[in-house]
């Protein structure tokens, strides 16, 4: 019981001595006496102006030191940007018997800084430059010495001191910029700096919400440890951690988690950033940054990289719904490789990988003048299948007429951006291996292209594709609101039948075709560009063939029905006209000269070969609504042997739509037919009446021309006859 009696004595002892360590503080020891050495100190360190309104008080709660209600700082007299609703400065209590000051901790509650920047370009932070504030020191001296009485002792120096503690909560941070419209805030929850000194690493501890008017907003939290050396003039952050949460970005927040450090050498005038991991979702990305000549112009350097990337988690974290693509083992992962360099004019990358499942894409790729945006490239593409990664095509839904009234418009959308195009400044090559398309494979891709000023040029365009080649160069003049086109291309040894197979169910036209066309339209629609387009184009096509019509059946079939009233001018036909079993017509060689006007694709006139049977034709394509006008002039064969009808052109007419079936197109002209026969047919008679007539005469003739041949032999023969016989007389009587 004594013990504790004693234990007892002694706290109330130790309690005694620390109400009477308080009273004497609180009566003895008056902070204000510190105020003008504070706001001088810093005015003279930094030339702000330090505004302690409140007189400064001792605190008890929650930190035992000084504090102040009302603290401002200014760059310009009476205007400050930076107001303290609570200032507490903990210190240590026994060195102030001694004299001696020894901050344990700094709080600061209630933080409002407002930065602006005014329509001239002018803030409200930036304090007068170091000639101007000497010049007004130097000035203030002069008459202070001058003024009689004035001296006043001088302010003593604070000594310095180590801060275990430095805590700033509930501060806002308001940026608001006249010149670009913009306004942003920061409201920083916690600011902590834990043994804040110059030879140990200071603890960082920060939270802080930023925020963009009408725009995402950012959670931060960032841990590190500054590390200083002020005698080589170096600060090393590390480790550097921080989690943002960002927030009206996407449909859902979007975390992000950095880990790294950071190296400042001030001497060396240099900073280096090492980023061990960035994370966003699955997507790790790691990689390096050094900056030289940090306070000139600086230069930068770097690498980056990540690990396989799932697109699917990625997608799902940036609540991105993408198309499904045809395809369901495509878009799966990806990644990337690249090295950088740069400075404040331009950035460059030497080295670029990047990968999308199977396909790789590598080369170089540089911002060769941010100022222009002068872009070049040289990007190589080993190979991909474009239509593994097209939407999945939508089911076919039936609806009625009415449900889609009113959704229709005659006005197009424009085709060409032009406002993209026209601050385009490129120039760049790309190369592709394999790209599939459409179900047709395409090879030794190589697109050299440059834009500026408003013209987009594509002045090297190959490839190898549907057992062809493609060659040519494109331009397009985008400085008007209606931009123009002009195309040179040569096609050399394509195979049709996917081409026709584009635009209807059936492949219309097979065989290898070969063709140049020089172009130009102007517009900015589909119809717009057809309208106007003019141009030539050289057509030739081998070993082709037109399916689902056969022309010579065509004009059979029109003969024979029409051959039965005039028999005998082909006896027999139904034997030697007998219709092809083959539904197609065969064209072995087809040469054409063709031009676009007016929207359409002309072809005035054009012979080609089919089997025995020769074909000419001439009409054109409506390139407007997918339709086409042609006449064939068909000469069979199987007639060859007949004398009233070898030679003869059997007129046939090939009309309609593209869409529509091919065995509606075509129709014999039963017109011109009938006329043709019927002339045949006359002259058939004529001939037999003539064969008549010579019978009577006593001469064999099958038609007029033999008989008018042998009558005219007759009579010349006749002729010789009397002149022989005359003369024989005429001899007789003279030799009397």
């Amino acid at each position: 019981m004594r013990v504790l009696k004693w234990i007892g004595l002694a706290l109330g002892g130790l309690l005694l001595l620390i109400l009477l360590a308080v009273l004497v503080i609180r009566f003895l020891i008056d902070p204000n006496d510190f105020k003008g050495q504070i706001s001088a100190l810093v005015k003279d360190a930094s030339g702000y102006e330090l505004g302690l309104e409140g007189d400064l008080g001792w605190s008890f709660y929650p930190v035992l030191g000084f504090e102040s209600s009302n603290v401002t700082l200014a760059a310009q007299l009476n205007k400050p940007f930076l107001t303290i609703q609570n200032l507490a400065i903990g210190i240590q209590v026994m060195p102030l018997f001694s004299g001696q000051l020894n901050v344990d901790q700094l709080q600061v509650d209630g933080v409002d800084v407002q930065l602006l920047v005014d329509a001239g370009g002018s803030n409200n932070w930036t304090v007068e430059s170091a000639s101007t504030v000497t010049a007004k020191a130097k000035e203030q001296e002069q008459t202070a010495s001058s003024s009689a009485g004035a001296a006043t002792e001088p302010a003593a120096e604070l000594p310095e001191i180590s801060i275990p503690l430095v805590r700033i909560l509930n501060a806002n941070v308001r940026y608001q910029d006249q010149q670009a419209k913009s306004d942003t805030s920061v409201a920083i929850k916690r600011l902590e700096l834990r043994n804040v000194q110059l030879q140990e690493p200071v603890e960082i501890l920060l939270e802080l919400a930023l925020a963009q008017a009408d725009g995402p907003s950012v959670d931060l939290v960032l841990n590190g440890a500054v590390q200083p050396d002020l005698e080589k003039q170096i600060f090393k952050v590390a480790p550097l951690q921080a989690q943002a949460t960002i927030h009206n970005a996407l449909a859902k927040p979007l975390a992000v988690n950095l880990d790294s450090q950071v190296l400042v050498d001030l001497g060396a005038d240099r900073a280096e950033l090492s980023v061990t991991q960035l994370k966003l979702a699955d997507a790790v990305v790691s990689g390096a940054i050094s900056v030289a000549a940090l306070t000139a112009e600086p230069r930068f350097e770097g690498n980056l990289s990540s690990k396989p990337i799932s697109l699917p988690r990625l997608m799902s974290v940036l609540a991105l719904e993408l198309p499904e693509p045809s395809n369901p083992d495509v878009m799966k992962t990806a990644s990337f490789q690249l090295a950088f360099n740069g400075d404040t004019q331009q950035l460059k990358v030497p080295s670029l990988l990047m990968q999308l499942d199977q396909s790789k894409v590598n080369g170089t790729l540089a911002v060769n003048d941010f100022s222009t945006q002068a872009i070049s490239f040289d990007l190589a593409l080993d190979q991909i299948n474009v239509d593994d990664y097209l939407p999945k095509p939508a089911e076919e839904t039936t609806s009625s007429p009415a449900a889609g009234a009113g959704t229709q418009t005659n006005e197009e959308s424009a085709l060409i951006p032009v406002e993209a195009l026209r601050p385009l400044n490129l120039n760049g090559r790309f190369k592709a291996g394999q790209v599939t398309l459409e179900q047709t494979l395409i090879e030794n891709m190589v697109l050299a292209v440059t834009a500026r000023d408003g013209v987009l040029t594509v002045k090297e365009l190959k490839a190898d594709l549907l057992e062809g080649s493609l060659d040519g160069q494109l331009s397009l003049d985008a400085r008007t609101d209606t931009p123009t086109m002009t195309s040179d291309i040569k096609v050399n040894g394509i195979e049709l039948t996917q081409i026709s197979s584009r635009f209807m169910t059936d492949s219309l036209l097979s065989g290898k075709a070969s063709f140049a066309m020089d172009a130009n339209a102007k517009g900015n629609t589909v119809d717009e560009l057809l309208k106007s387009a003019l141009g030539q184009m050289n057509l030739k096509l081998d070993d082709g063939v037109l399916h689902g019509i056969n022309l010579n059946a065509i004009v059979v079939d029109a003969l024979k029905s029409q051959l039965a009233t005039v028999e005998y001018l082909y006896p027999n036909y139904q034997e030697k006209l007998p219709r092809q079993l083959r539904e197609d017509t065969e064209i072995s060689k087809l040469l054409a000269d063709a031009k676009v006007e007016n929207g359409h694709l002309i072809m005035p006139n054009f012979e080609f070969f089919t089997g025995d049977s020769g074909i000419d034709a001439s009409g054109k394509i409506d390139l407007l609504n997918q339709g086409f006008d042609y006449d064939f002039g068909v000469v069979l064969s199987a007639l060859e042997r007949n004398k009233y009808l070898k030679g003869t052109r059997w007129p046939i007419r090939c009309q309609g739509a593209l869409a529509s079936s091919p065995a509606d197109w075509c129709g014999p002209d039963t017109k011109a037919m009938g006329a043709i026969l019927k002339k045949a047919a006359g002259n058939a008679l004529k001939d037999k009446s003539a064969a008549e007539l010579g019978e009577k005469i006593g001469l064999e003739a099958e038609d007029q021309a033999e008989l008018k041949d042998e009558v005219k032999q007759k009579l010349e023969a006749e002729e010789d006859r009397a002149k022989k016989k005359l003369q024989e007389k005429l001899n007789k009587w003279l030799s009397k």
